[in-house]
């Protein structure tokens, strides 16, 4: 089964999948792509990934249109609401919804679980995979210019900010009322007691987010005793995804068996976590 759904007034989707009429957790996949694209290299091979595991499955597109902070979080929270509220239909195991995120998709997982409780009824999620994540508004590490895509929009159509066009971006945030958004979006400083269990990966060579956002982030999970697995590969680029044949495709090279690795630990991490057999 697969169904399309659009939210209202936008051309925003979600996109579920199923291979079973049997009621199961669901994975909702949320690509990276820097908050100016969807990056097709984490979406449908990573639902093809986790439908034999025993998931149902949903990929969120949330760069159709350029909306900016919190409408991302808002369309997130509402996917999680609305398979709460129609579990049923769609033989969901409501209290096993987990989230894994890409990159700047791993921001708009962890800021909306943060802050669940502004953008959705019943939408904090069980569980979290963060891949690779952009975490930090830290000026020496973070990945500037997706928050600047996130809070002020893509200025260019189909253009990410440039390092000097993202500094002047957020230097005028303090302008126009919202450069304390740098701070609430900054994950690393709000994580609250509550946190669900995670599940995280990055890679020490990383040359587009930092290895120092996911090292922030599990510093916070330990301040905050949050469990976290949390693995760190010392070699490896940014955007790998699966790291498997699925990334043989798109003009870069990324398959690679020993980053492949993580698909691994993550599946012994589901099966502690009781969330598959």
């Amino acid at each position: 089964m697969e169904e399309k759904i659009y939210f209202k007034d936008s051309k925003n989707y979600f996109t579920y999948y199923s291979i079973s009429e049997v009621t199961l957790p669901l994975v909702v996949v949320i690509p990276g792509g820097g908050y100016h694209h969807t990056s097709l290299r984490e979406a449908k091979n990573v639902v093809d990934f986790f439908l034999p595991l025993g998931f149902h499955a949903v990929v969120l597109n949330y760069r159709e249109q350029h909306d900016v902070y919190p409408v991302p979080q808002k369309e997130l929270a509402y996917i999680m609401d609305f398979f709460r509220e129609n579990a049923d239909r769609y033989h969901i195991d409501s209290n096993k919804i987990l989230n894994i995120g890409f990159s700047a998709g791993a921001h708009l997982m962890l800021s909306q679980t943060i802050y669940h409780n502004e953008y959705g009824k019943n939408s904090l999620p069980n569980g979290l995979v963060i891949c690779y994540p952009v975490v930090s508004s830290n000026k020496e590490f973070g990945h500037l210019s997706s928050f600047d895509v996130l809070i002020n929009g893509l200025t260019i159509k189909d253009h990410a900010p440039s390092k000097e066009e993202t500094y002047k971006h957020l230097e005028a945030l303090k302008d126009n009322g919202k450069y304390d958004l740098l701070d609430k979006l900054s994950i690393e400083r709000h994580i609250p007691n509550d946190f669900p269990e995670s599940f995280m990966w990055h890679t020490q060579t990383d040359e587009s987010v930092n290895i120092r956002n996911s090292l922030v982030l599990y510093n916070a999970f330990v301040d905050k005793n949050i469990n976290c697995e949390y693995h760190i590969f010392p070699r490896g680029s940014h955007g790998m995804s699966l790291a498997d044949d699925s990334m043989t495709v798109g003009g870069k090279y990324l398959k690679d068996d020993y980053i492949h690795q993580w698909t691994t630990y993550l599946v012994n991490w589901l099966r502690l976590k009781n969330w598959i057999k």
